[in-house]
């Protein structure tokens, strides 16, 4: 096991800071890891001991009977460097403080949190945080975090061959919301908060060895090592959605993780160059993931555009330019073919304008999307369909 993979795959987990407490954070792993069926040992620390939610509690971690490989500190500010100090001795393998009141909230929060790292690294611990929601295992039913996500019926924790890797913890768990929603197999998420110890980077280039997994996903707030992004973009394909683009956005993002800021068109030009993709919004970051999920990469550069709207063949023209890819010349072959089934006043060439004719003459955009597909210099197609409803379009 590498050093950050108990975040997801940990076979022992101690809550210092559990409780039995109603709608308290330090409940709520402890609650997510029983009903998700977590197999693995689970250790609540709480200073009064006996039971919590049928569990032997401890009242320190010195107590706790064996070598804990994850340790999520839920105790206020001024209660977590002794936390993670008992954590070091206890022999942890990484400790996550979900903790707030560090770097994000000024100078005196900035050296409390160098203190934490200074206590981490004298033992080799690995520190996430402060101030994140923890993570997500769906092989192992990991369930490190207090995200409200996991308190609905609805939401489901599973394998899967997507890793999603956020520092903002609040949206890295409403994007897993939203990328359940519509189907990706997201199986590891991880956040990273304030990022003391262990980056996101970091957590993501031992994600990107795992041959189960099929791409990366990425909210940062900083972009602290070119390097280590190039390493992780030639390993899986890795998509990033950047915060900070304006300059009022890289001050927010260094408030809320105390992100350094970079100028934006260095971060873009670094991006591309490590091999990555830079999306705009989390949409952008989930459509990604489909494809990323699919396992299926491009043969080449021809693009062939199949429309039923002039307006958005041209739109997608522009799109497939601006991302360097080739708008495919047709076979003559198949433009002969298409000039049959489509009207005179669409185009059988590239974009292949099917027109509204597709509302009267059902099955007419398949067919020309299957003469498009059987053209040897075509590489992928474009589907634009602004007229088609319902099974049309299935």
């Amino acid at each position: 096991m590498t050093a950050l993979a108990p975040l997801w795959s940990a076979e022992s987990i101690a809550i210092i800071g559990a409780t039995e407490r109603a709608g308290a954070m330090g409940r709520l792993p402890l609650d997510y890891l029983q009903r998700f069926g977590y197999q693995g040992k689970i250790y609540p620390v709480n200073p009064k001991g006996g039971t919590i939610l049928g569990l032997d509690a401890f009242s320190s971690m010195a107590e706790v009977p064996e070598r804990v490989e994850l340790a999520l500190i839920m105790v206020p500010a001024a209660s977590v460097a002794q936390a993670v100090t008992d954590c070091a001795n206890a022999g942890v393998g990484v400790a996550v403080v979900m903790s707030s009141g560090f770097a994000e909230a000024g100078d005196a929060g900035a050296l409390a949190q160098a203190d934490l790292v200074m206590i981490a690294k004298a033992s080799g611990m690995r520190l996430v945080g402060p101030n994140c929601i923890g993570s997500v295992g769906g092989k192992k039913k990991v369930l490190a975090t207090f995200s409200p996500v996991f308190g609905s019926d609805s939401t489901r924790v599973e394998a899967g061959s997507l890793a999603l890797i956020s520092q903002s913890g609040a949206l890295g768990y409403g994007t897993y919301s939203l990328a359940q929603e519509r189907g990706l197999p997201v199986g590891i998420a991880v956040t990273t908060g304030n990022e003391a110890d262990a980056t996101a980077l970091e957590v993501a280039a031992e994600i990107s060895y795992d041959d189960s997994v099929s791409g990366v996903l990425l909210y940062l707030e900083g972009l602290e090592s070119i390097d280590a992004l190039r390493g992780i973009a030639s390993r899986k394909p890795t998509a990033i959605l950047k915060a900070g683009r304006s300059t009022a956005g890289a001050a927010a993002a260094a408030s809320h993780t105390g992100a350094l800021a970079s100028e934006d068109r260095v971060v873009d030009a670094a991006i591309k160059a490590a091999g990555a993709i830079r999306v705009n919004d989390v949409e952008h970051l989930l459509d990604a993931g489909a494809a990323f999920a699919s396992e299926r990469t491009l043969a080449g550069k021809r693009v062939a555009i199949v429309t039923t709207s002039g307006g958005s063949g041209i739109l997608a023209v522009d799109a497939l330019e601006a991302e360097g890819l080739e708008l495919a010349s047709l076979d003559p072959k198949t433009i002969a073919a298409l000039e049959e089934v489509i009207p005179a006043y669409g185009n059988a060439t590239n974009p292949v304008d099917v027109t509204a004719a597709v509302m009267s003459e059902p099955g007419l955009f398949e067919k020309c999307l299957a003469l498009v597909a059987a053209d040897p210099h075509v590489d992928a197609i474009i589907a634009c369909f602004c007229v088609l409803t319902g099974n049309d379009v299935e």
